[in-house]
């Protein structure tokens, strides 16, 4: 009898926003499972690499970290091109950043080669809600109004936070089953290949997020579990 081949599925995330939203340790907080508390601006790109398993599809993500200062958008709007996945962040407690977000929002969609991008906006800094400058359902109505999936998250504590990556993951695997993926094409940013003995093969969803912890700045050789990603 045949054996049934198996894949696993890379895919193209960019996260976008103004400086200071906390763009960085909402990746971190998923892909590490960290928060730094200092501040440090992005200087132009960084990278990290997170694997989920959803409906039984393994994703290998390729998480990219952009810059929200303006002297940087030339570089970031190059990372558009064969993304497959775009996550725009506002900062609740900052009006100005989520003011900001029309101008986010059309840079997506005119660089976006992609014509399935997964397009979600993201409150974060849900721990200072005592703080809020921006309801939740003024980033309910710019969601909708963009056809995008819409979350409230803290990276500080890690709400909702694991959700956002879990739900597009399964929207992803999804569209993959109703055959809107080819992969053949470059500009839908999500590439299928044969799964070898050397990919990890995990059976619960729970347990599918390894902290990889990859990144273009540093990699740390101590962790529990070493997965080779990406």
């Amino acid at each position: 009898m045949k054996t049934q081949q198996k894949y696993y599925y890379k895919a193209k995330f960019i996260i976008l926003g103004e400086a200071g939203v906390g763009k960085t340790n909402l990746l971190h907080r998923f892909a590490k499972g960290e928060f730094n508390n200092k501040y440090a601006i992005t200087l132009g790109m960084d990278f990290l690499c997170s694997n989920v398993e959803e409906d039984g599809k393994l994703f290998k993500l390729e998480l990219w970290d952009t810059a929200g200062s303006e002297k940087f958008r030339s570089i970031t709007k190059g990372y558009f091109k064969n993304s497959t996945c775009v996550l725009i962040v506002y900062d609740i407690t900052r009006k100005s950043s989520f003011l900001k977000l029309d101008n986010w929002i059309e840079e997506c969609k005119n660089n976006s080669t992609n014509k399935n991008i997964n397009l979600i906006l993201i409150g974060n800094k849900l721990d200072l809600n005592d703080c809020r400058q921006v309801e939740k359902d003024e980033g309910k109505n710019v969601a909708e109004n963009n056809g995008m999936a819409f979350y409230e998250a803290s990276a500080l504590t890690g709400e909702n936070v694991d959700n956002i990556f879990f739900d597009a993951c399964k929207a992803l695997s999804k569209d993959i089953d109703e055959g809107k993926y080819d992969f053949d094409d470059e500009s839908y940013g999500l590439k299928r290949s044969l799964m070898t003995s050397l990919d990890v093969n995990t059976n619960k969803r729970t347990l599918s997020r390894f902290q990889s912890n990859y990144s273009m700045n540093n990699t740390n050789n101590n962790m529990k579990k070493k997965v080779k990603c990406c």
